[in-house]
């Protein structure tokens, strides 16, 4: 009996200690060709601890593992040929003689391709048997990026349409593969192909094709290239070759008889530049006065009717040959010229009487607006002087009746009273003279104030608008017969409350 509890209790113990180990490391690394990058492996052991006896590194290639490192106490380190010169342990306690085993991280230099893999970290242990963990190393390629025209030389030929490739942008052998796109003034469409090489990395190549012409000679490409967030940029300045574009000057319709000092400059933009001038008059031939210097034309002594006609200058380049012409008329007698200063003064004149015009529509806008101001203020005059005749015994009534108001209590109770749109505020009589005080005790209608002059103790003159409140408690206002307005019924009393005097 105690010996099966004994062997329950080891198997207990054996089942904790085995559920207390792990290996810890990384689910993904990643190193670029030729770089060094660090393999992580660490064994959390038990309590109580269990014993090491091998840690294995293998490399699992289609299925099946190839054994990398080995560390054994007993029989020490060990290193697969083929990876002998790259492949070290970091923790330099497990080359011990008494070694150290729980951190069995390898350091793997000069990163190829090939070496792209899932890595085992096995770790055998006494007695709870064999742990391990996966780590899967991801190699990466710098790709090289390389820009040039797509050929040495681009031709505009003439009146064409056609679209051609004038530059190449390259991410040759990366991993993964990267991105381009283009920068340019000139519009022109994208081509953009992707290439998976053998060894496992890919090529990007992308075209910028438009027609070239004229215009976009000496115009910068730039292609813009990102790999792994990096970003990257190279130009190219494209060389367009193109036939002259040819223009004649020094005429100025003002070749007069005997007018000294004239000629004929032939102007021509090409690529490459022009090898030859000539020049020609259609239907004759140039007179023996005129020296020809290339592409100027010298008109030699007085000019003469001799010298009218058409002239045409040819210019030629490798690309080909292009010609313009001026056709030259003789007249008798100068042109009128118009002196800088006369110009001048013309713009001046122009100036000041586009300012004069604008202040005067100015005024003109202000006069009209001031004008349907008064209108508008007339017409509400009229409407405001017909109401006024067609109700003048309601305001003469109203006026009367102000006058028989016997104190400042009821001309402000009044006031309160009235209805503002038969007795329009601006029609009101005034208080004359203005108010001093407001009564602050109410008074019975009973108490009838004066409505001429009283001599009060000191024998002065009182004012009707002045009064002095008796000790009675209410008052008795009595409704003027007033048309429009309605009277309240026979023997009612209002009382006005303190607030409605202020």
């Amino acid at each position: 009996m105690e010996n099966k509890l004994w062997i329950l209790i080891m198997g207990i113990c054996l089942i904790s200690g085995v559920q207390g180990q792990s290996v810890e490391m990384d689910e993904e690394k990643s190193g670029f060709v030729g770089s060094k990058v660090e393999l992580r492996c660490r064994f959390i052991n038990s309590s109580p601890p269990v014993k090491i006896s091998q840690v294995t590194w293998q490399k699992l290639v289609n299925g099946s593992k190839q054994n990398v490192a080995i560390a054994n106490p007993s029989l020490g380190v060990s290193v697969a040929p083929p990876y002998r010169d790259r492949v070290t342990f970091k923790n330099g306690a497990v080359r011990r003689r008494t070694p150290n085993l729980e951190d069995t991280t390898i350091t793997f230099s000069s990163l190829r391709l090939s070496d792209e893999a899932a890595y085992i970290c096995e770790y055998t242990t006494f007695p709870a048997g064999n742990r391990e963990n996966t780590v899967n190393l991801t190699v990466l390629v710098r790709p090289t990026t390389q820009m040039s025209l797509s050929t040495p030389t681009l031709v505009a030929a003439r009146s064409s349409k056609v679209k051609t490739p004038v530059a190449t942008c390259v991410l040759a052998n990366g991993k993964p593969p990267g991105t381009i796109r283009w920068e340019s003034r000139v519009q022109g469409e994208v081509s953009t192909r992707e290439y998976r090489n053998e060894d496992g990395t890919y090529t990007v190549q992308s075209d910028y094709i438009l027609v070239p012409s004229r215009d976009t000679h000496r115009e910068t490409l730039t292609c813009v290239t990102t790999y792994n967030e990096e970003v990257f940029t190279e130009s190219v300045i494209l060389d367009i070759q193109y036939e002259p574009d040819v223009m004649v000057e020094g005429y100025d319709g003002n070749w007069y008889l005997n007018r000294e000092n004239v000629q004929l400059n032939c102007l021509a933009d090409a690529n490459p530049s022009v090898s030859l001038y000539q020049w020609r008059i259609i239907n004759g031939s140039i007179p023996d006065t005129v020296e020809i210097r290339d592409n100027l034309l010298i008109f030699k002594g007085p000019v003469t009717y001799e010298l009218q006609g058409t002239y045409v200058c040819e210019a030629t380049n490798s690309i080909g040959t292009r010609a313009a012409s001026v056709d030259i008329s003789v007249i008798d007698k100068p042109l009128p010229q118009i002196a800088t200063s006369d110009v001048v003064s013309v713009i001046a004149l122009l100036l000041a009487a586009g300012v004069l015009l604008g202040i005067t529509i100015t005024v003109l806008i202000l006069k009209i607006r001031s004008r349907k101001d008064n209108s508008s203020n007339d017409s509400q005059s009229r409407k405001m002087s017909q109401t006024l005749r067609k109700r003048p015994d309601d305001f003469q009534h109203s006026s009367r009746f102000y006058e028989e108001l016997p104190n400042t209590a009821d001309y402000v109770s009044y006031r309160l009273a009235c209805n503002k749109e038969d007795y329009p505020e601006p029609y009101s009589p005034p208080i004359q003279p203005p108010l001093s005080f407001l009564p602050q005790q109410p008074y019975h209608a009973s108490s009838q104030p004066n409505t001429g002059t009283s001599t009060g103790s000191s024998g002065g003159t009182t004012s009707r608008n002045t009064f002095s409140p008796p000790t009675h408690t209410t008052a008795i206002f009595k409704y003027p017969s007033v048309s429009g307005l309605t009277s309240p019924p026979i023997g009612a009393a209002y009382t006005f409350p303190k607030e409605q005097y202020v």
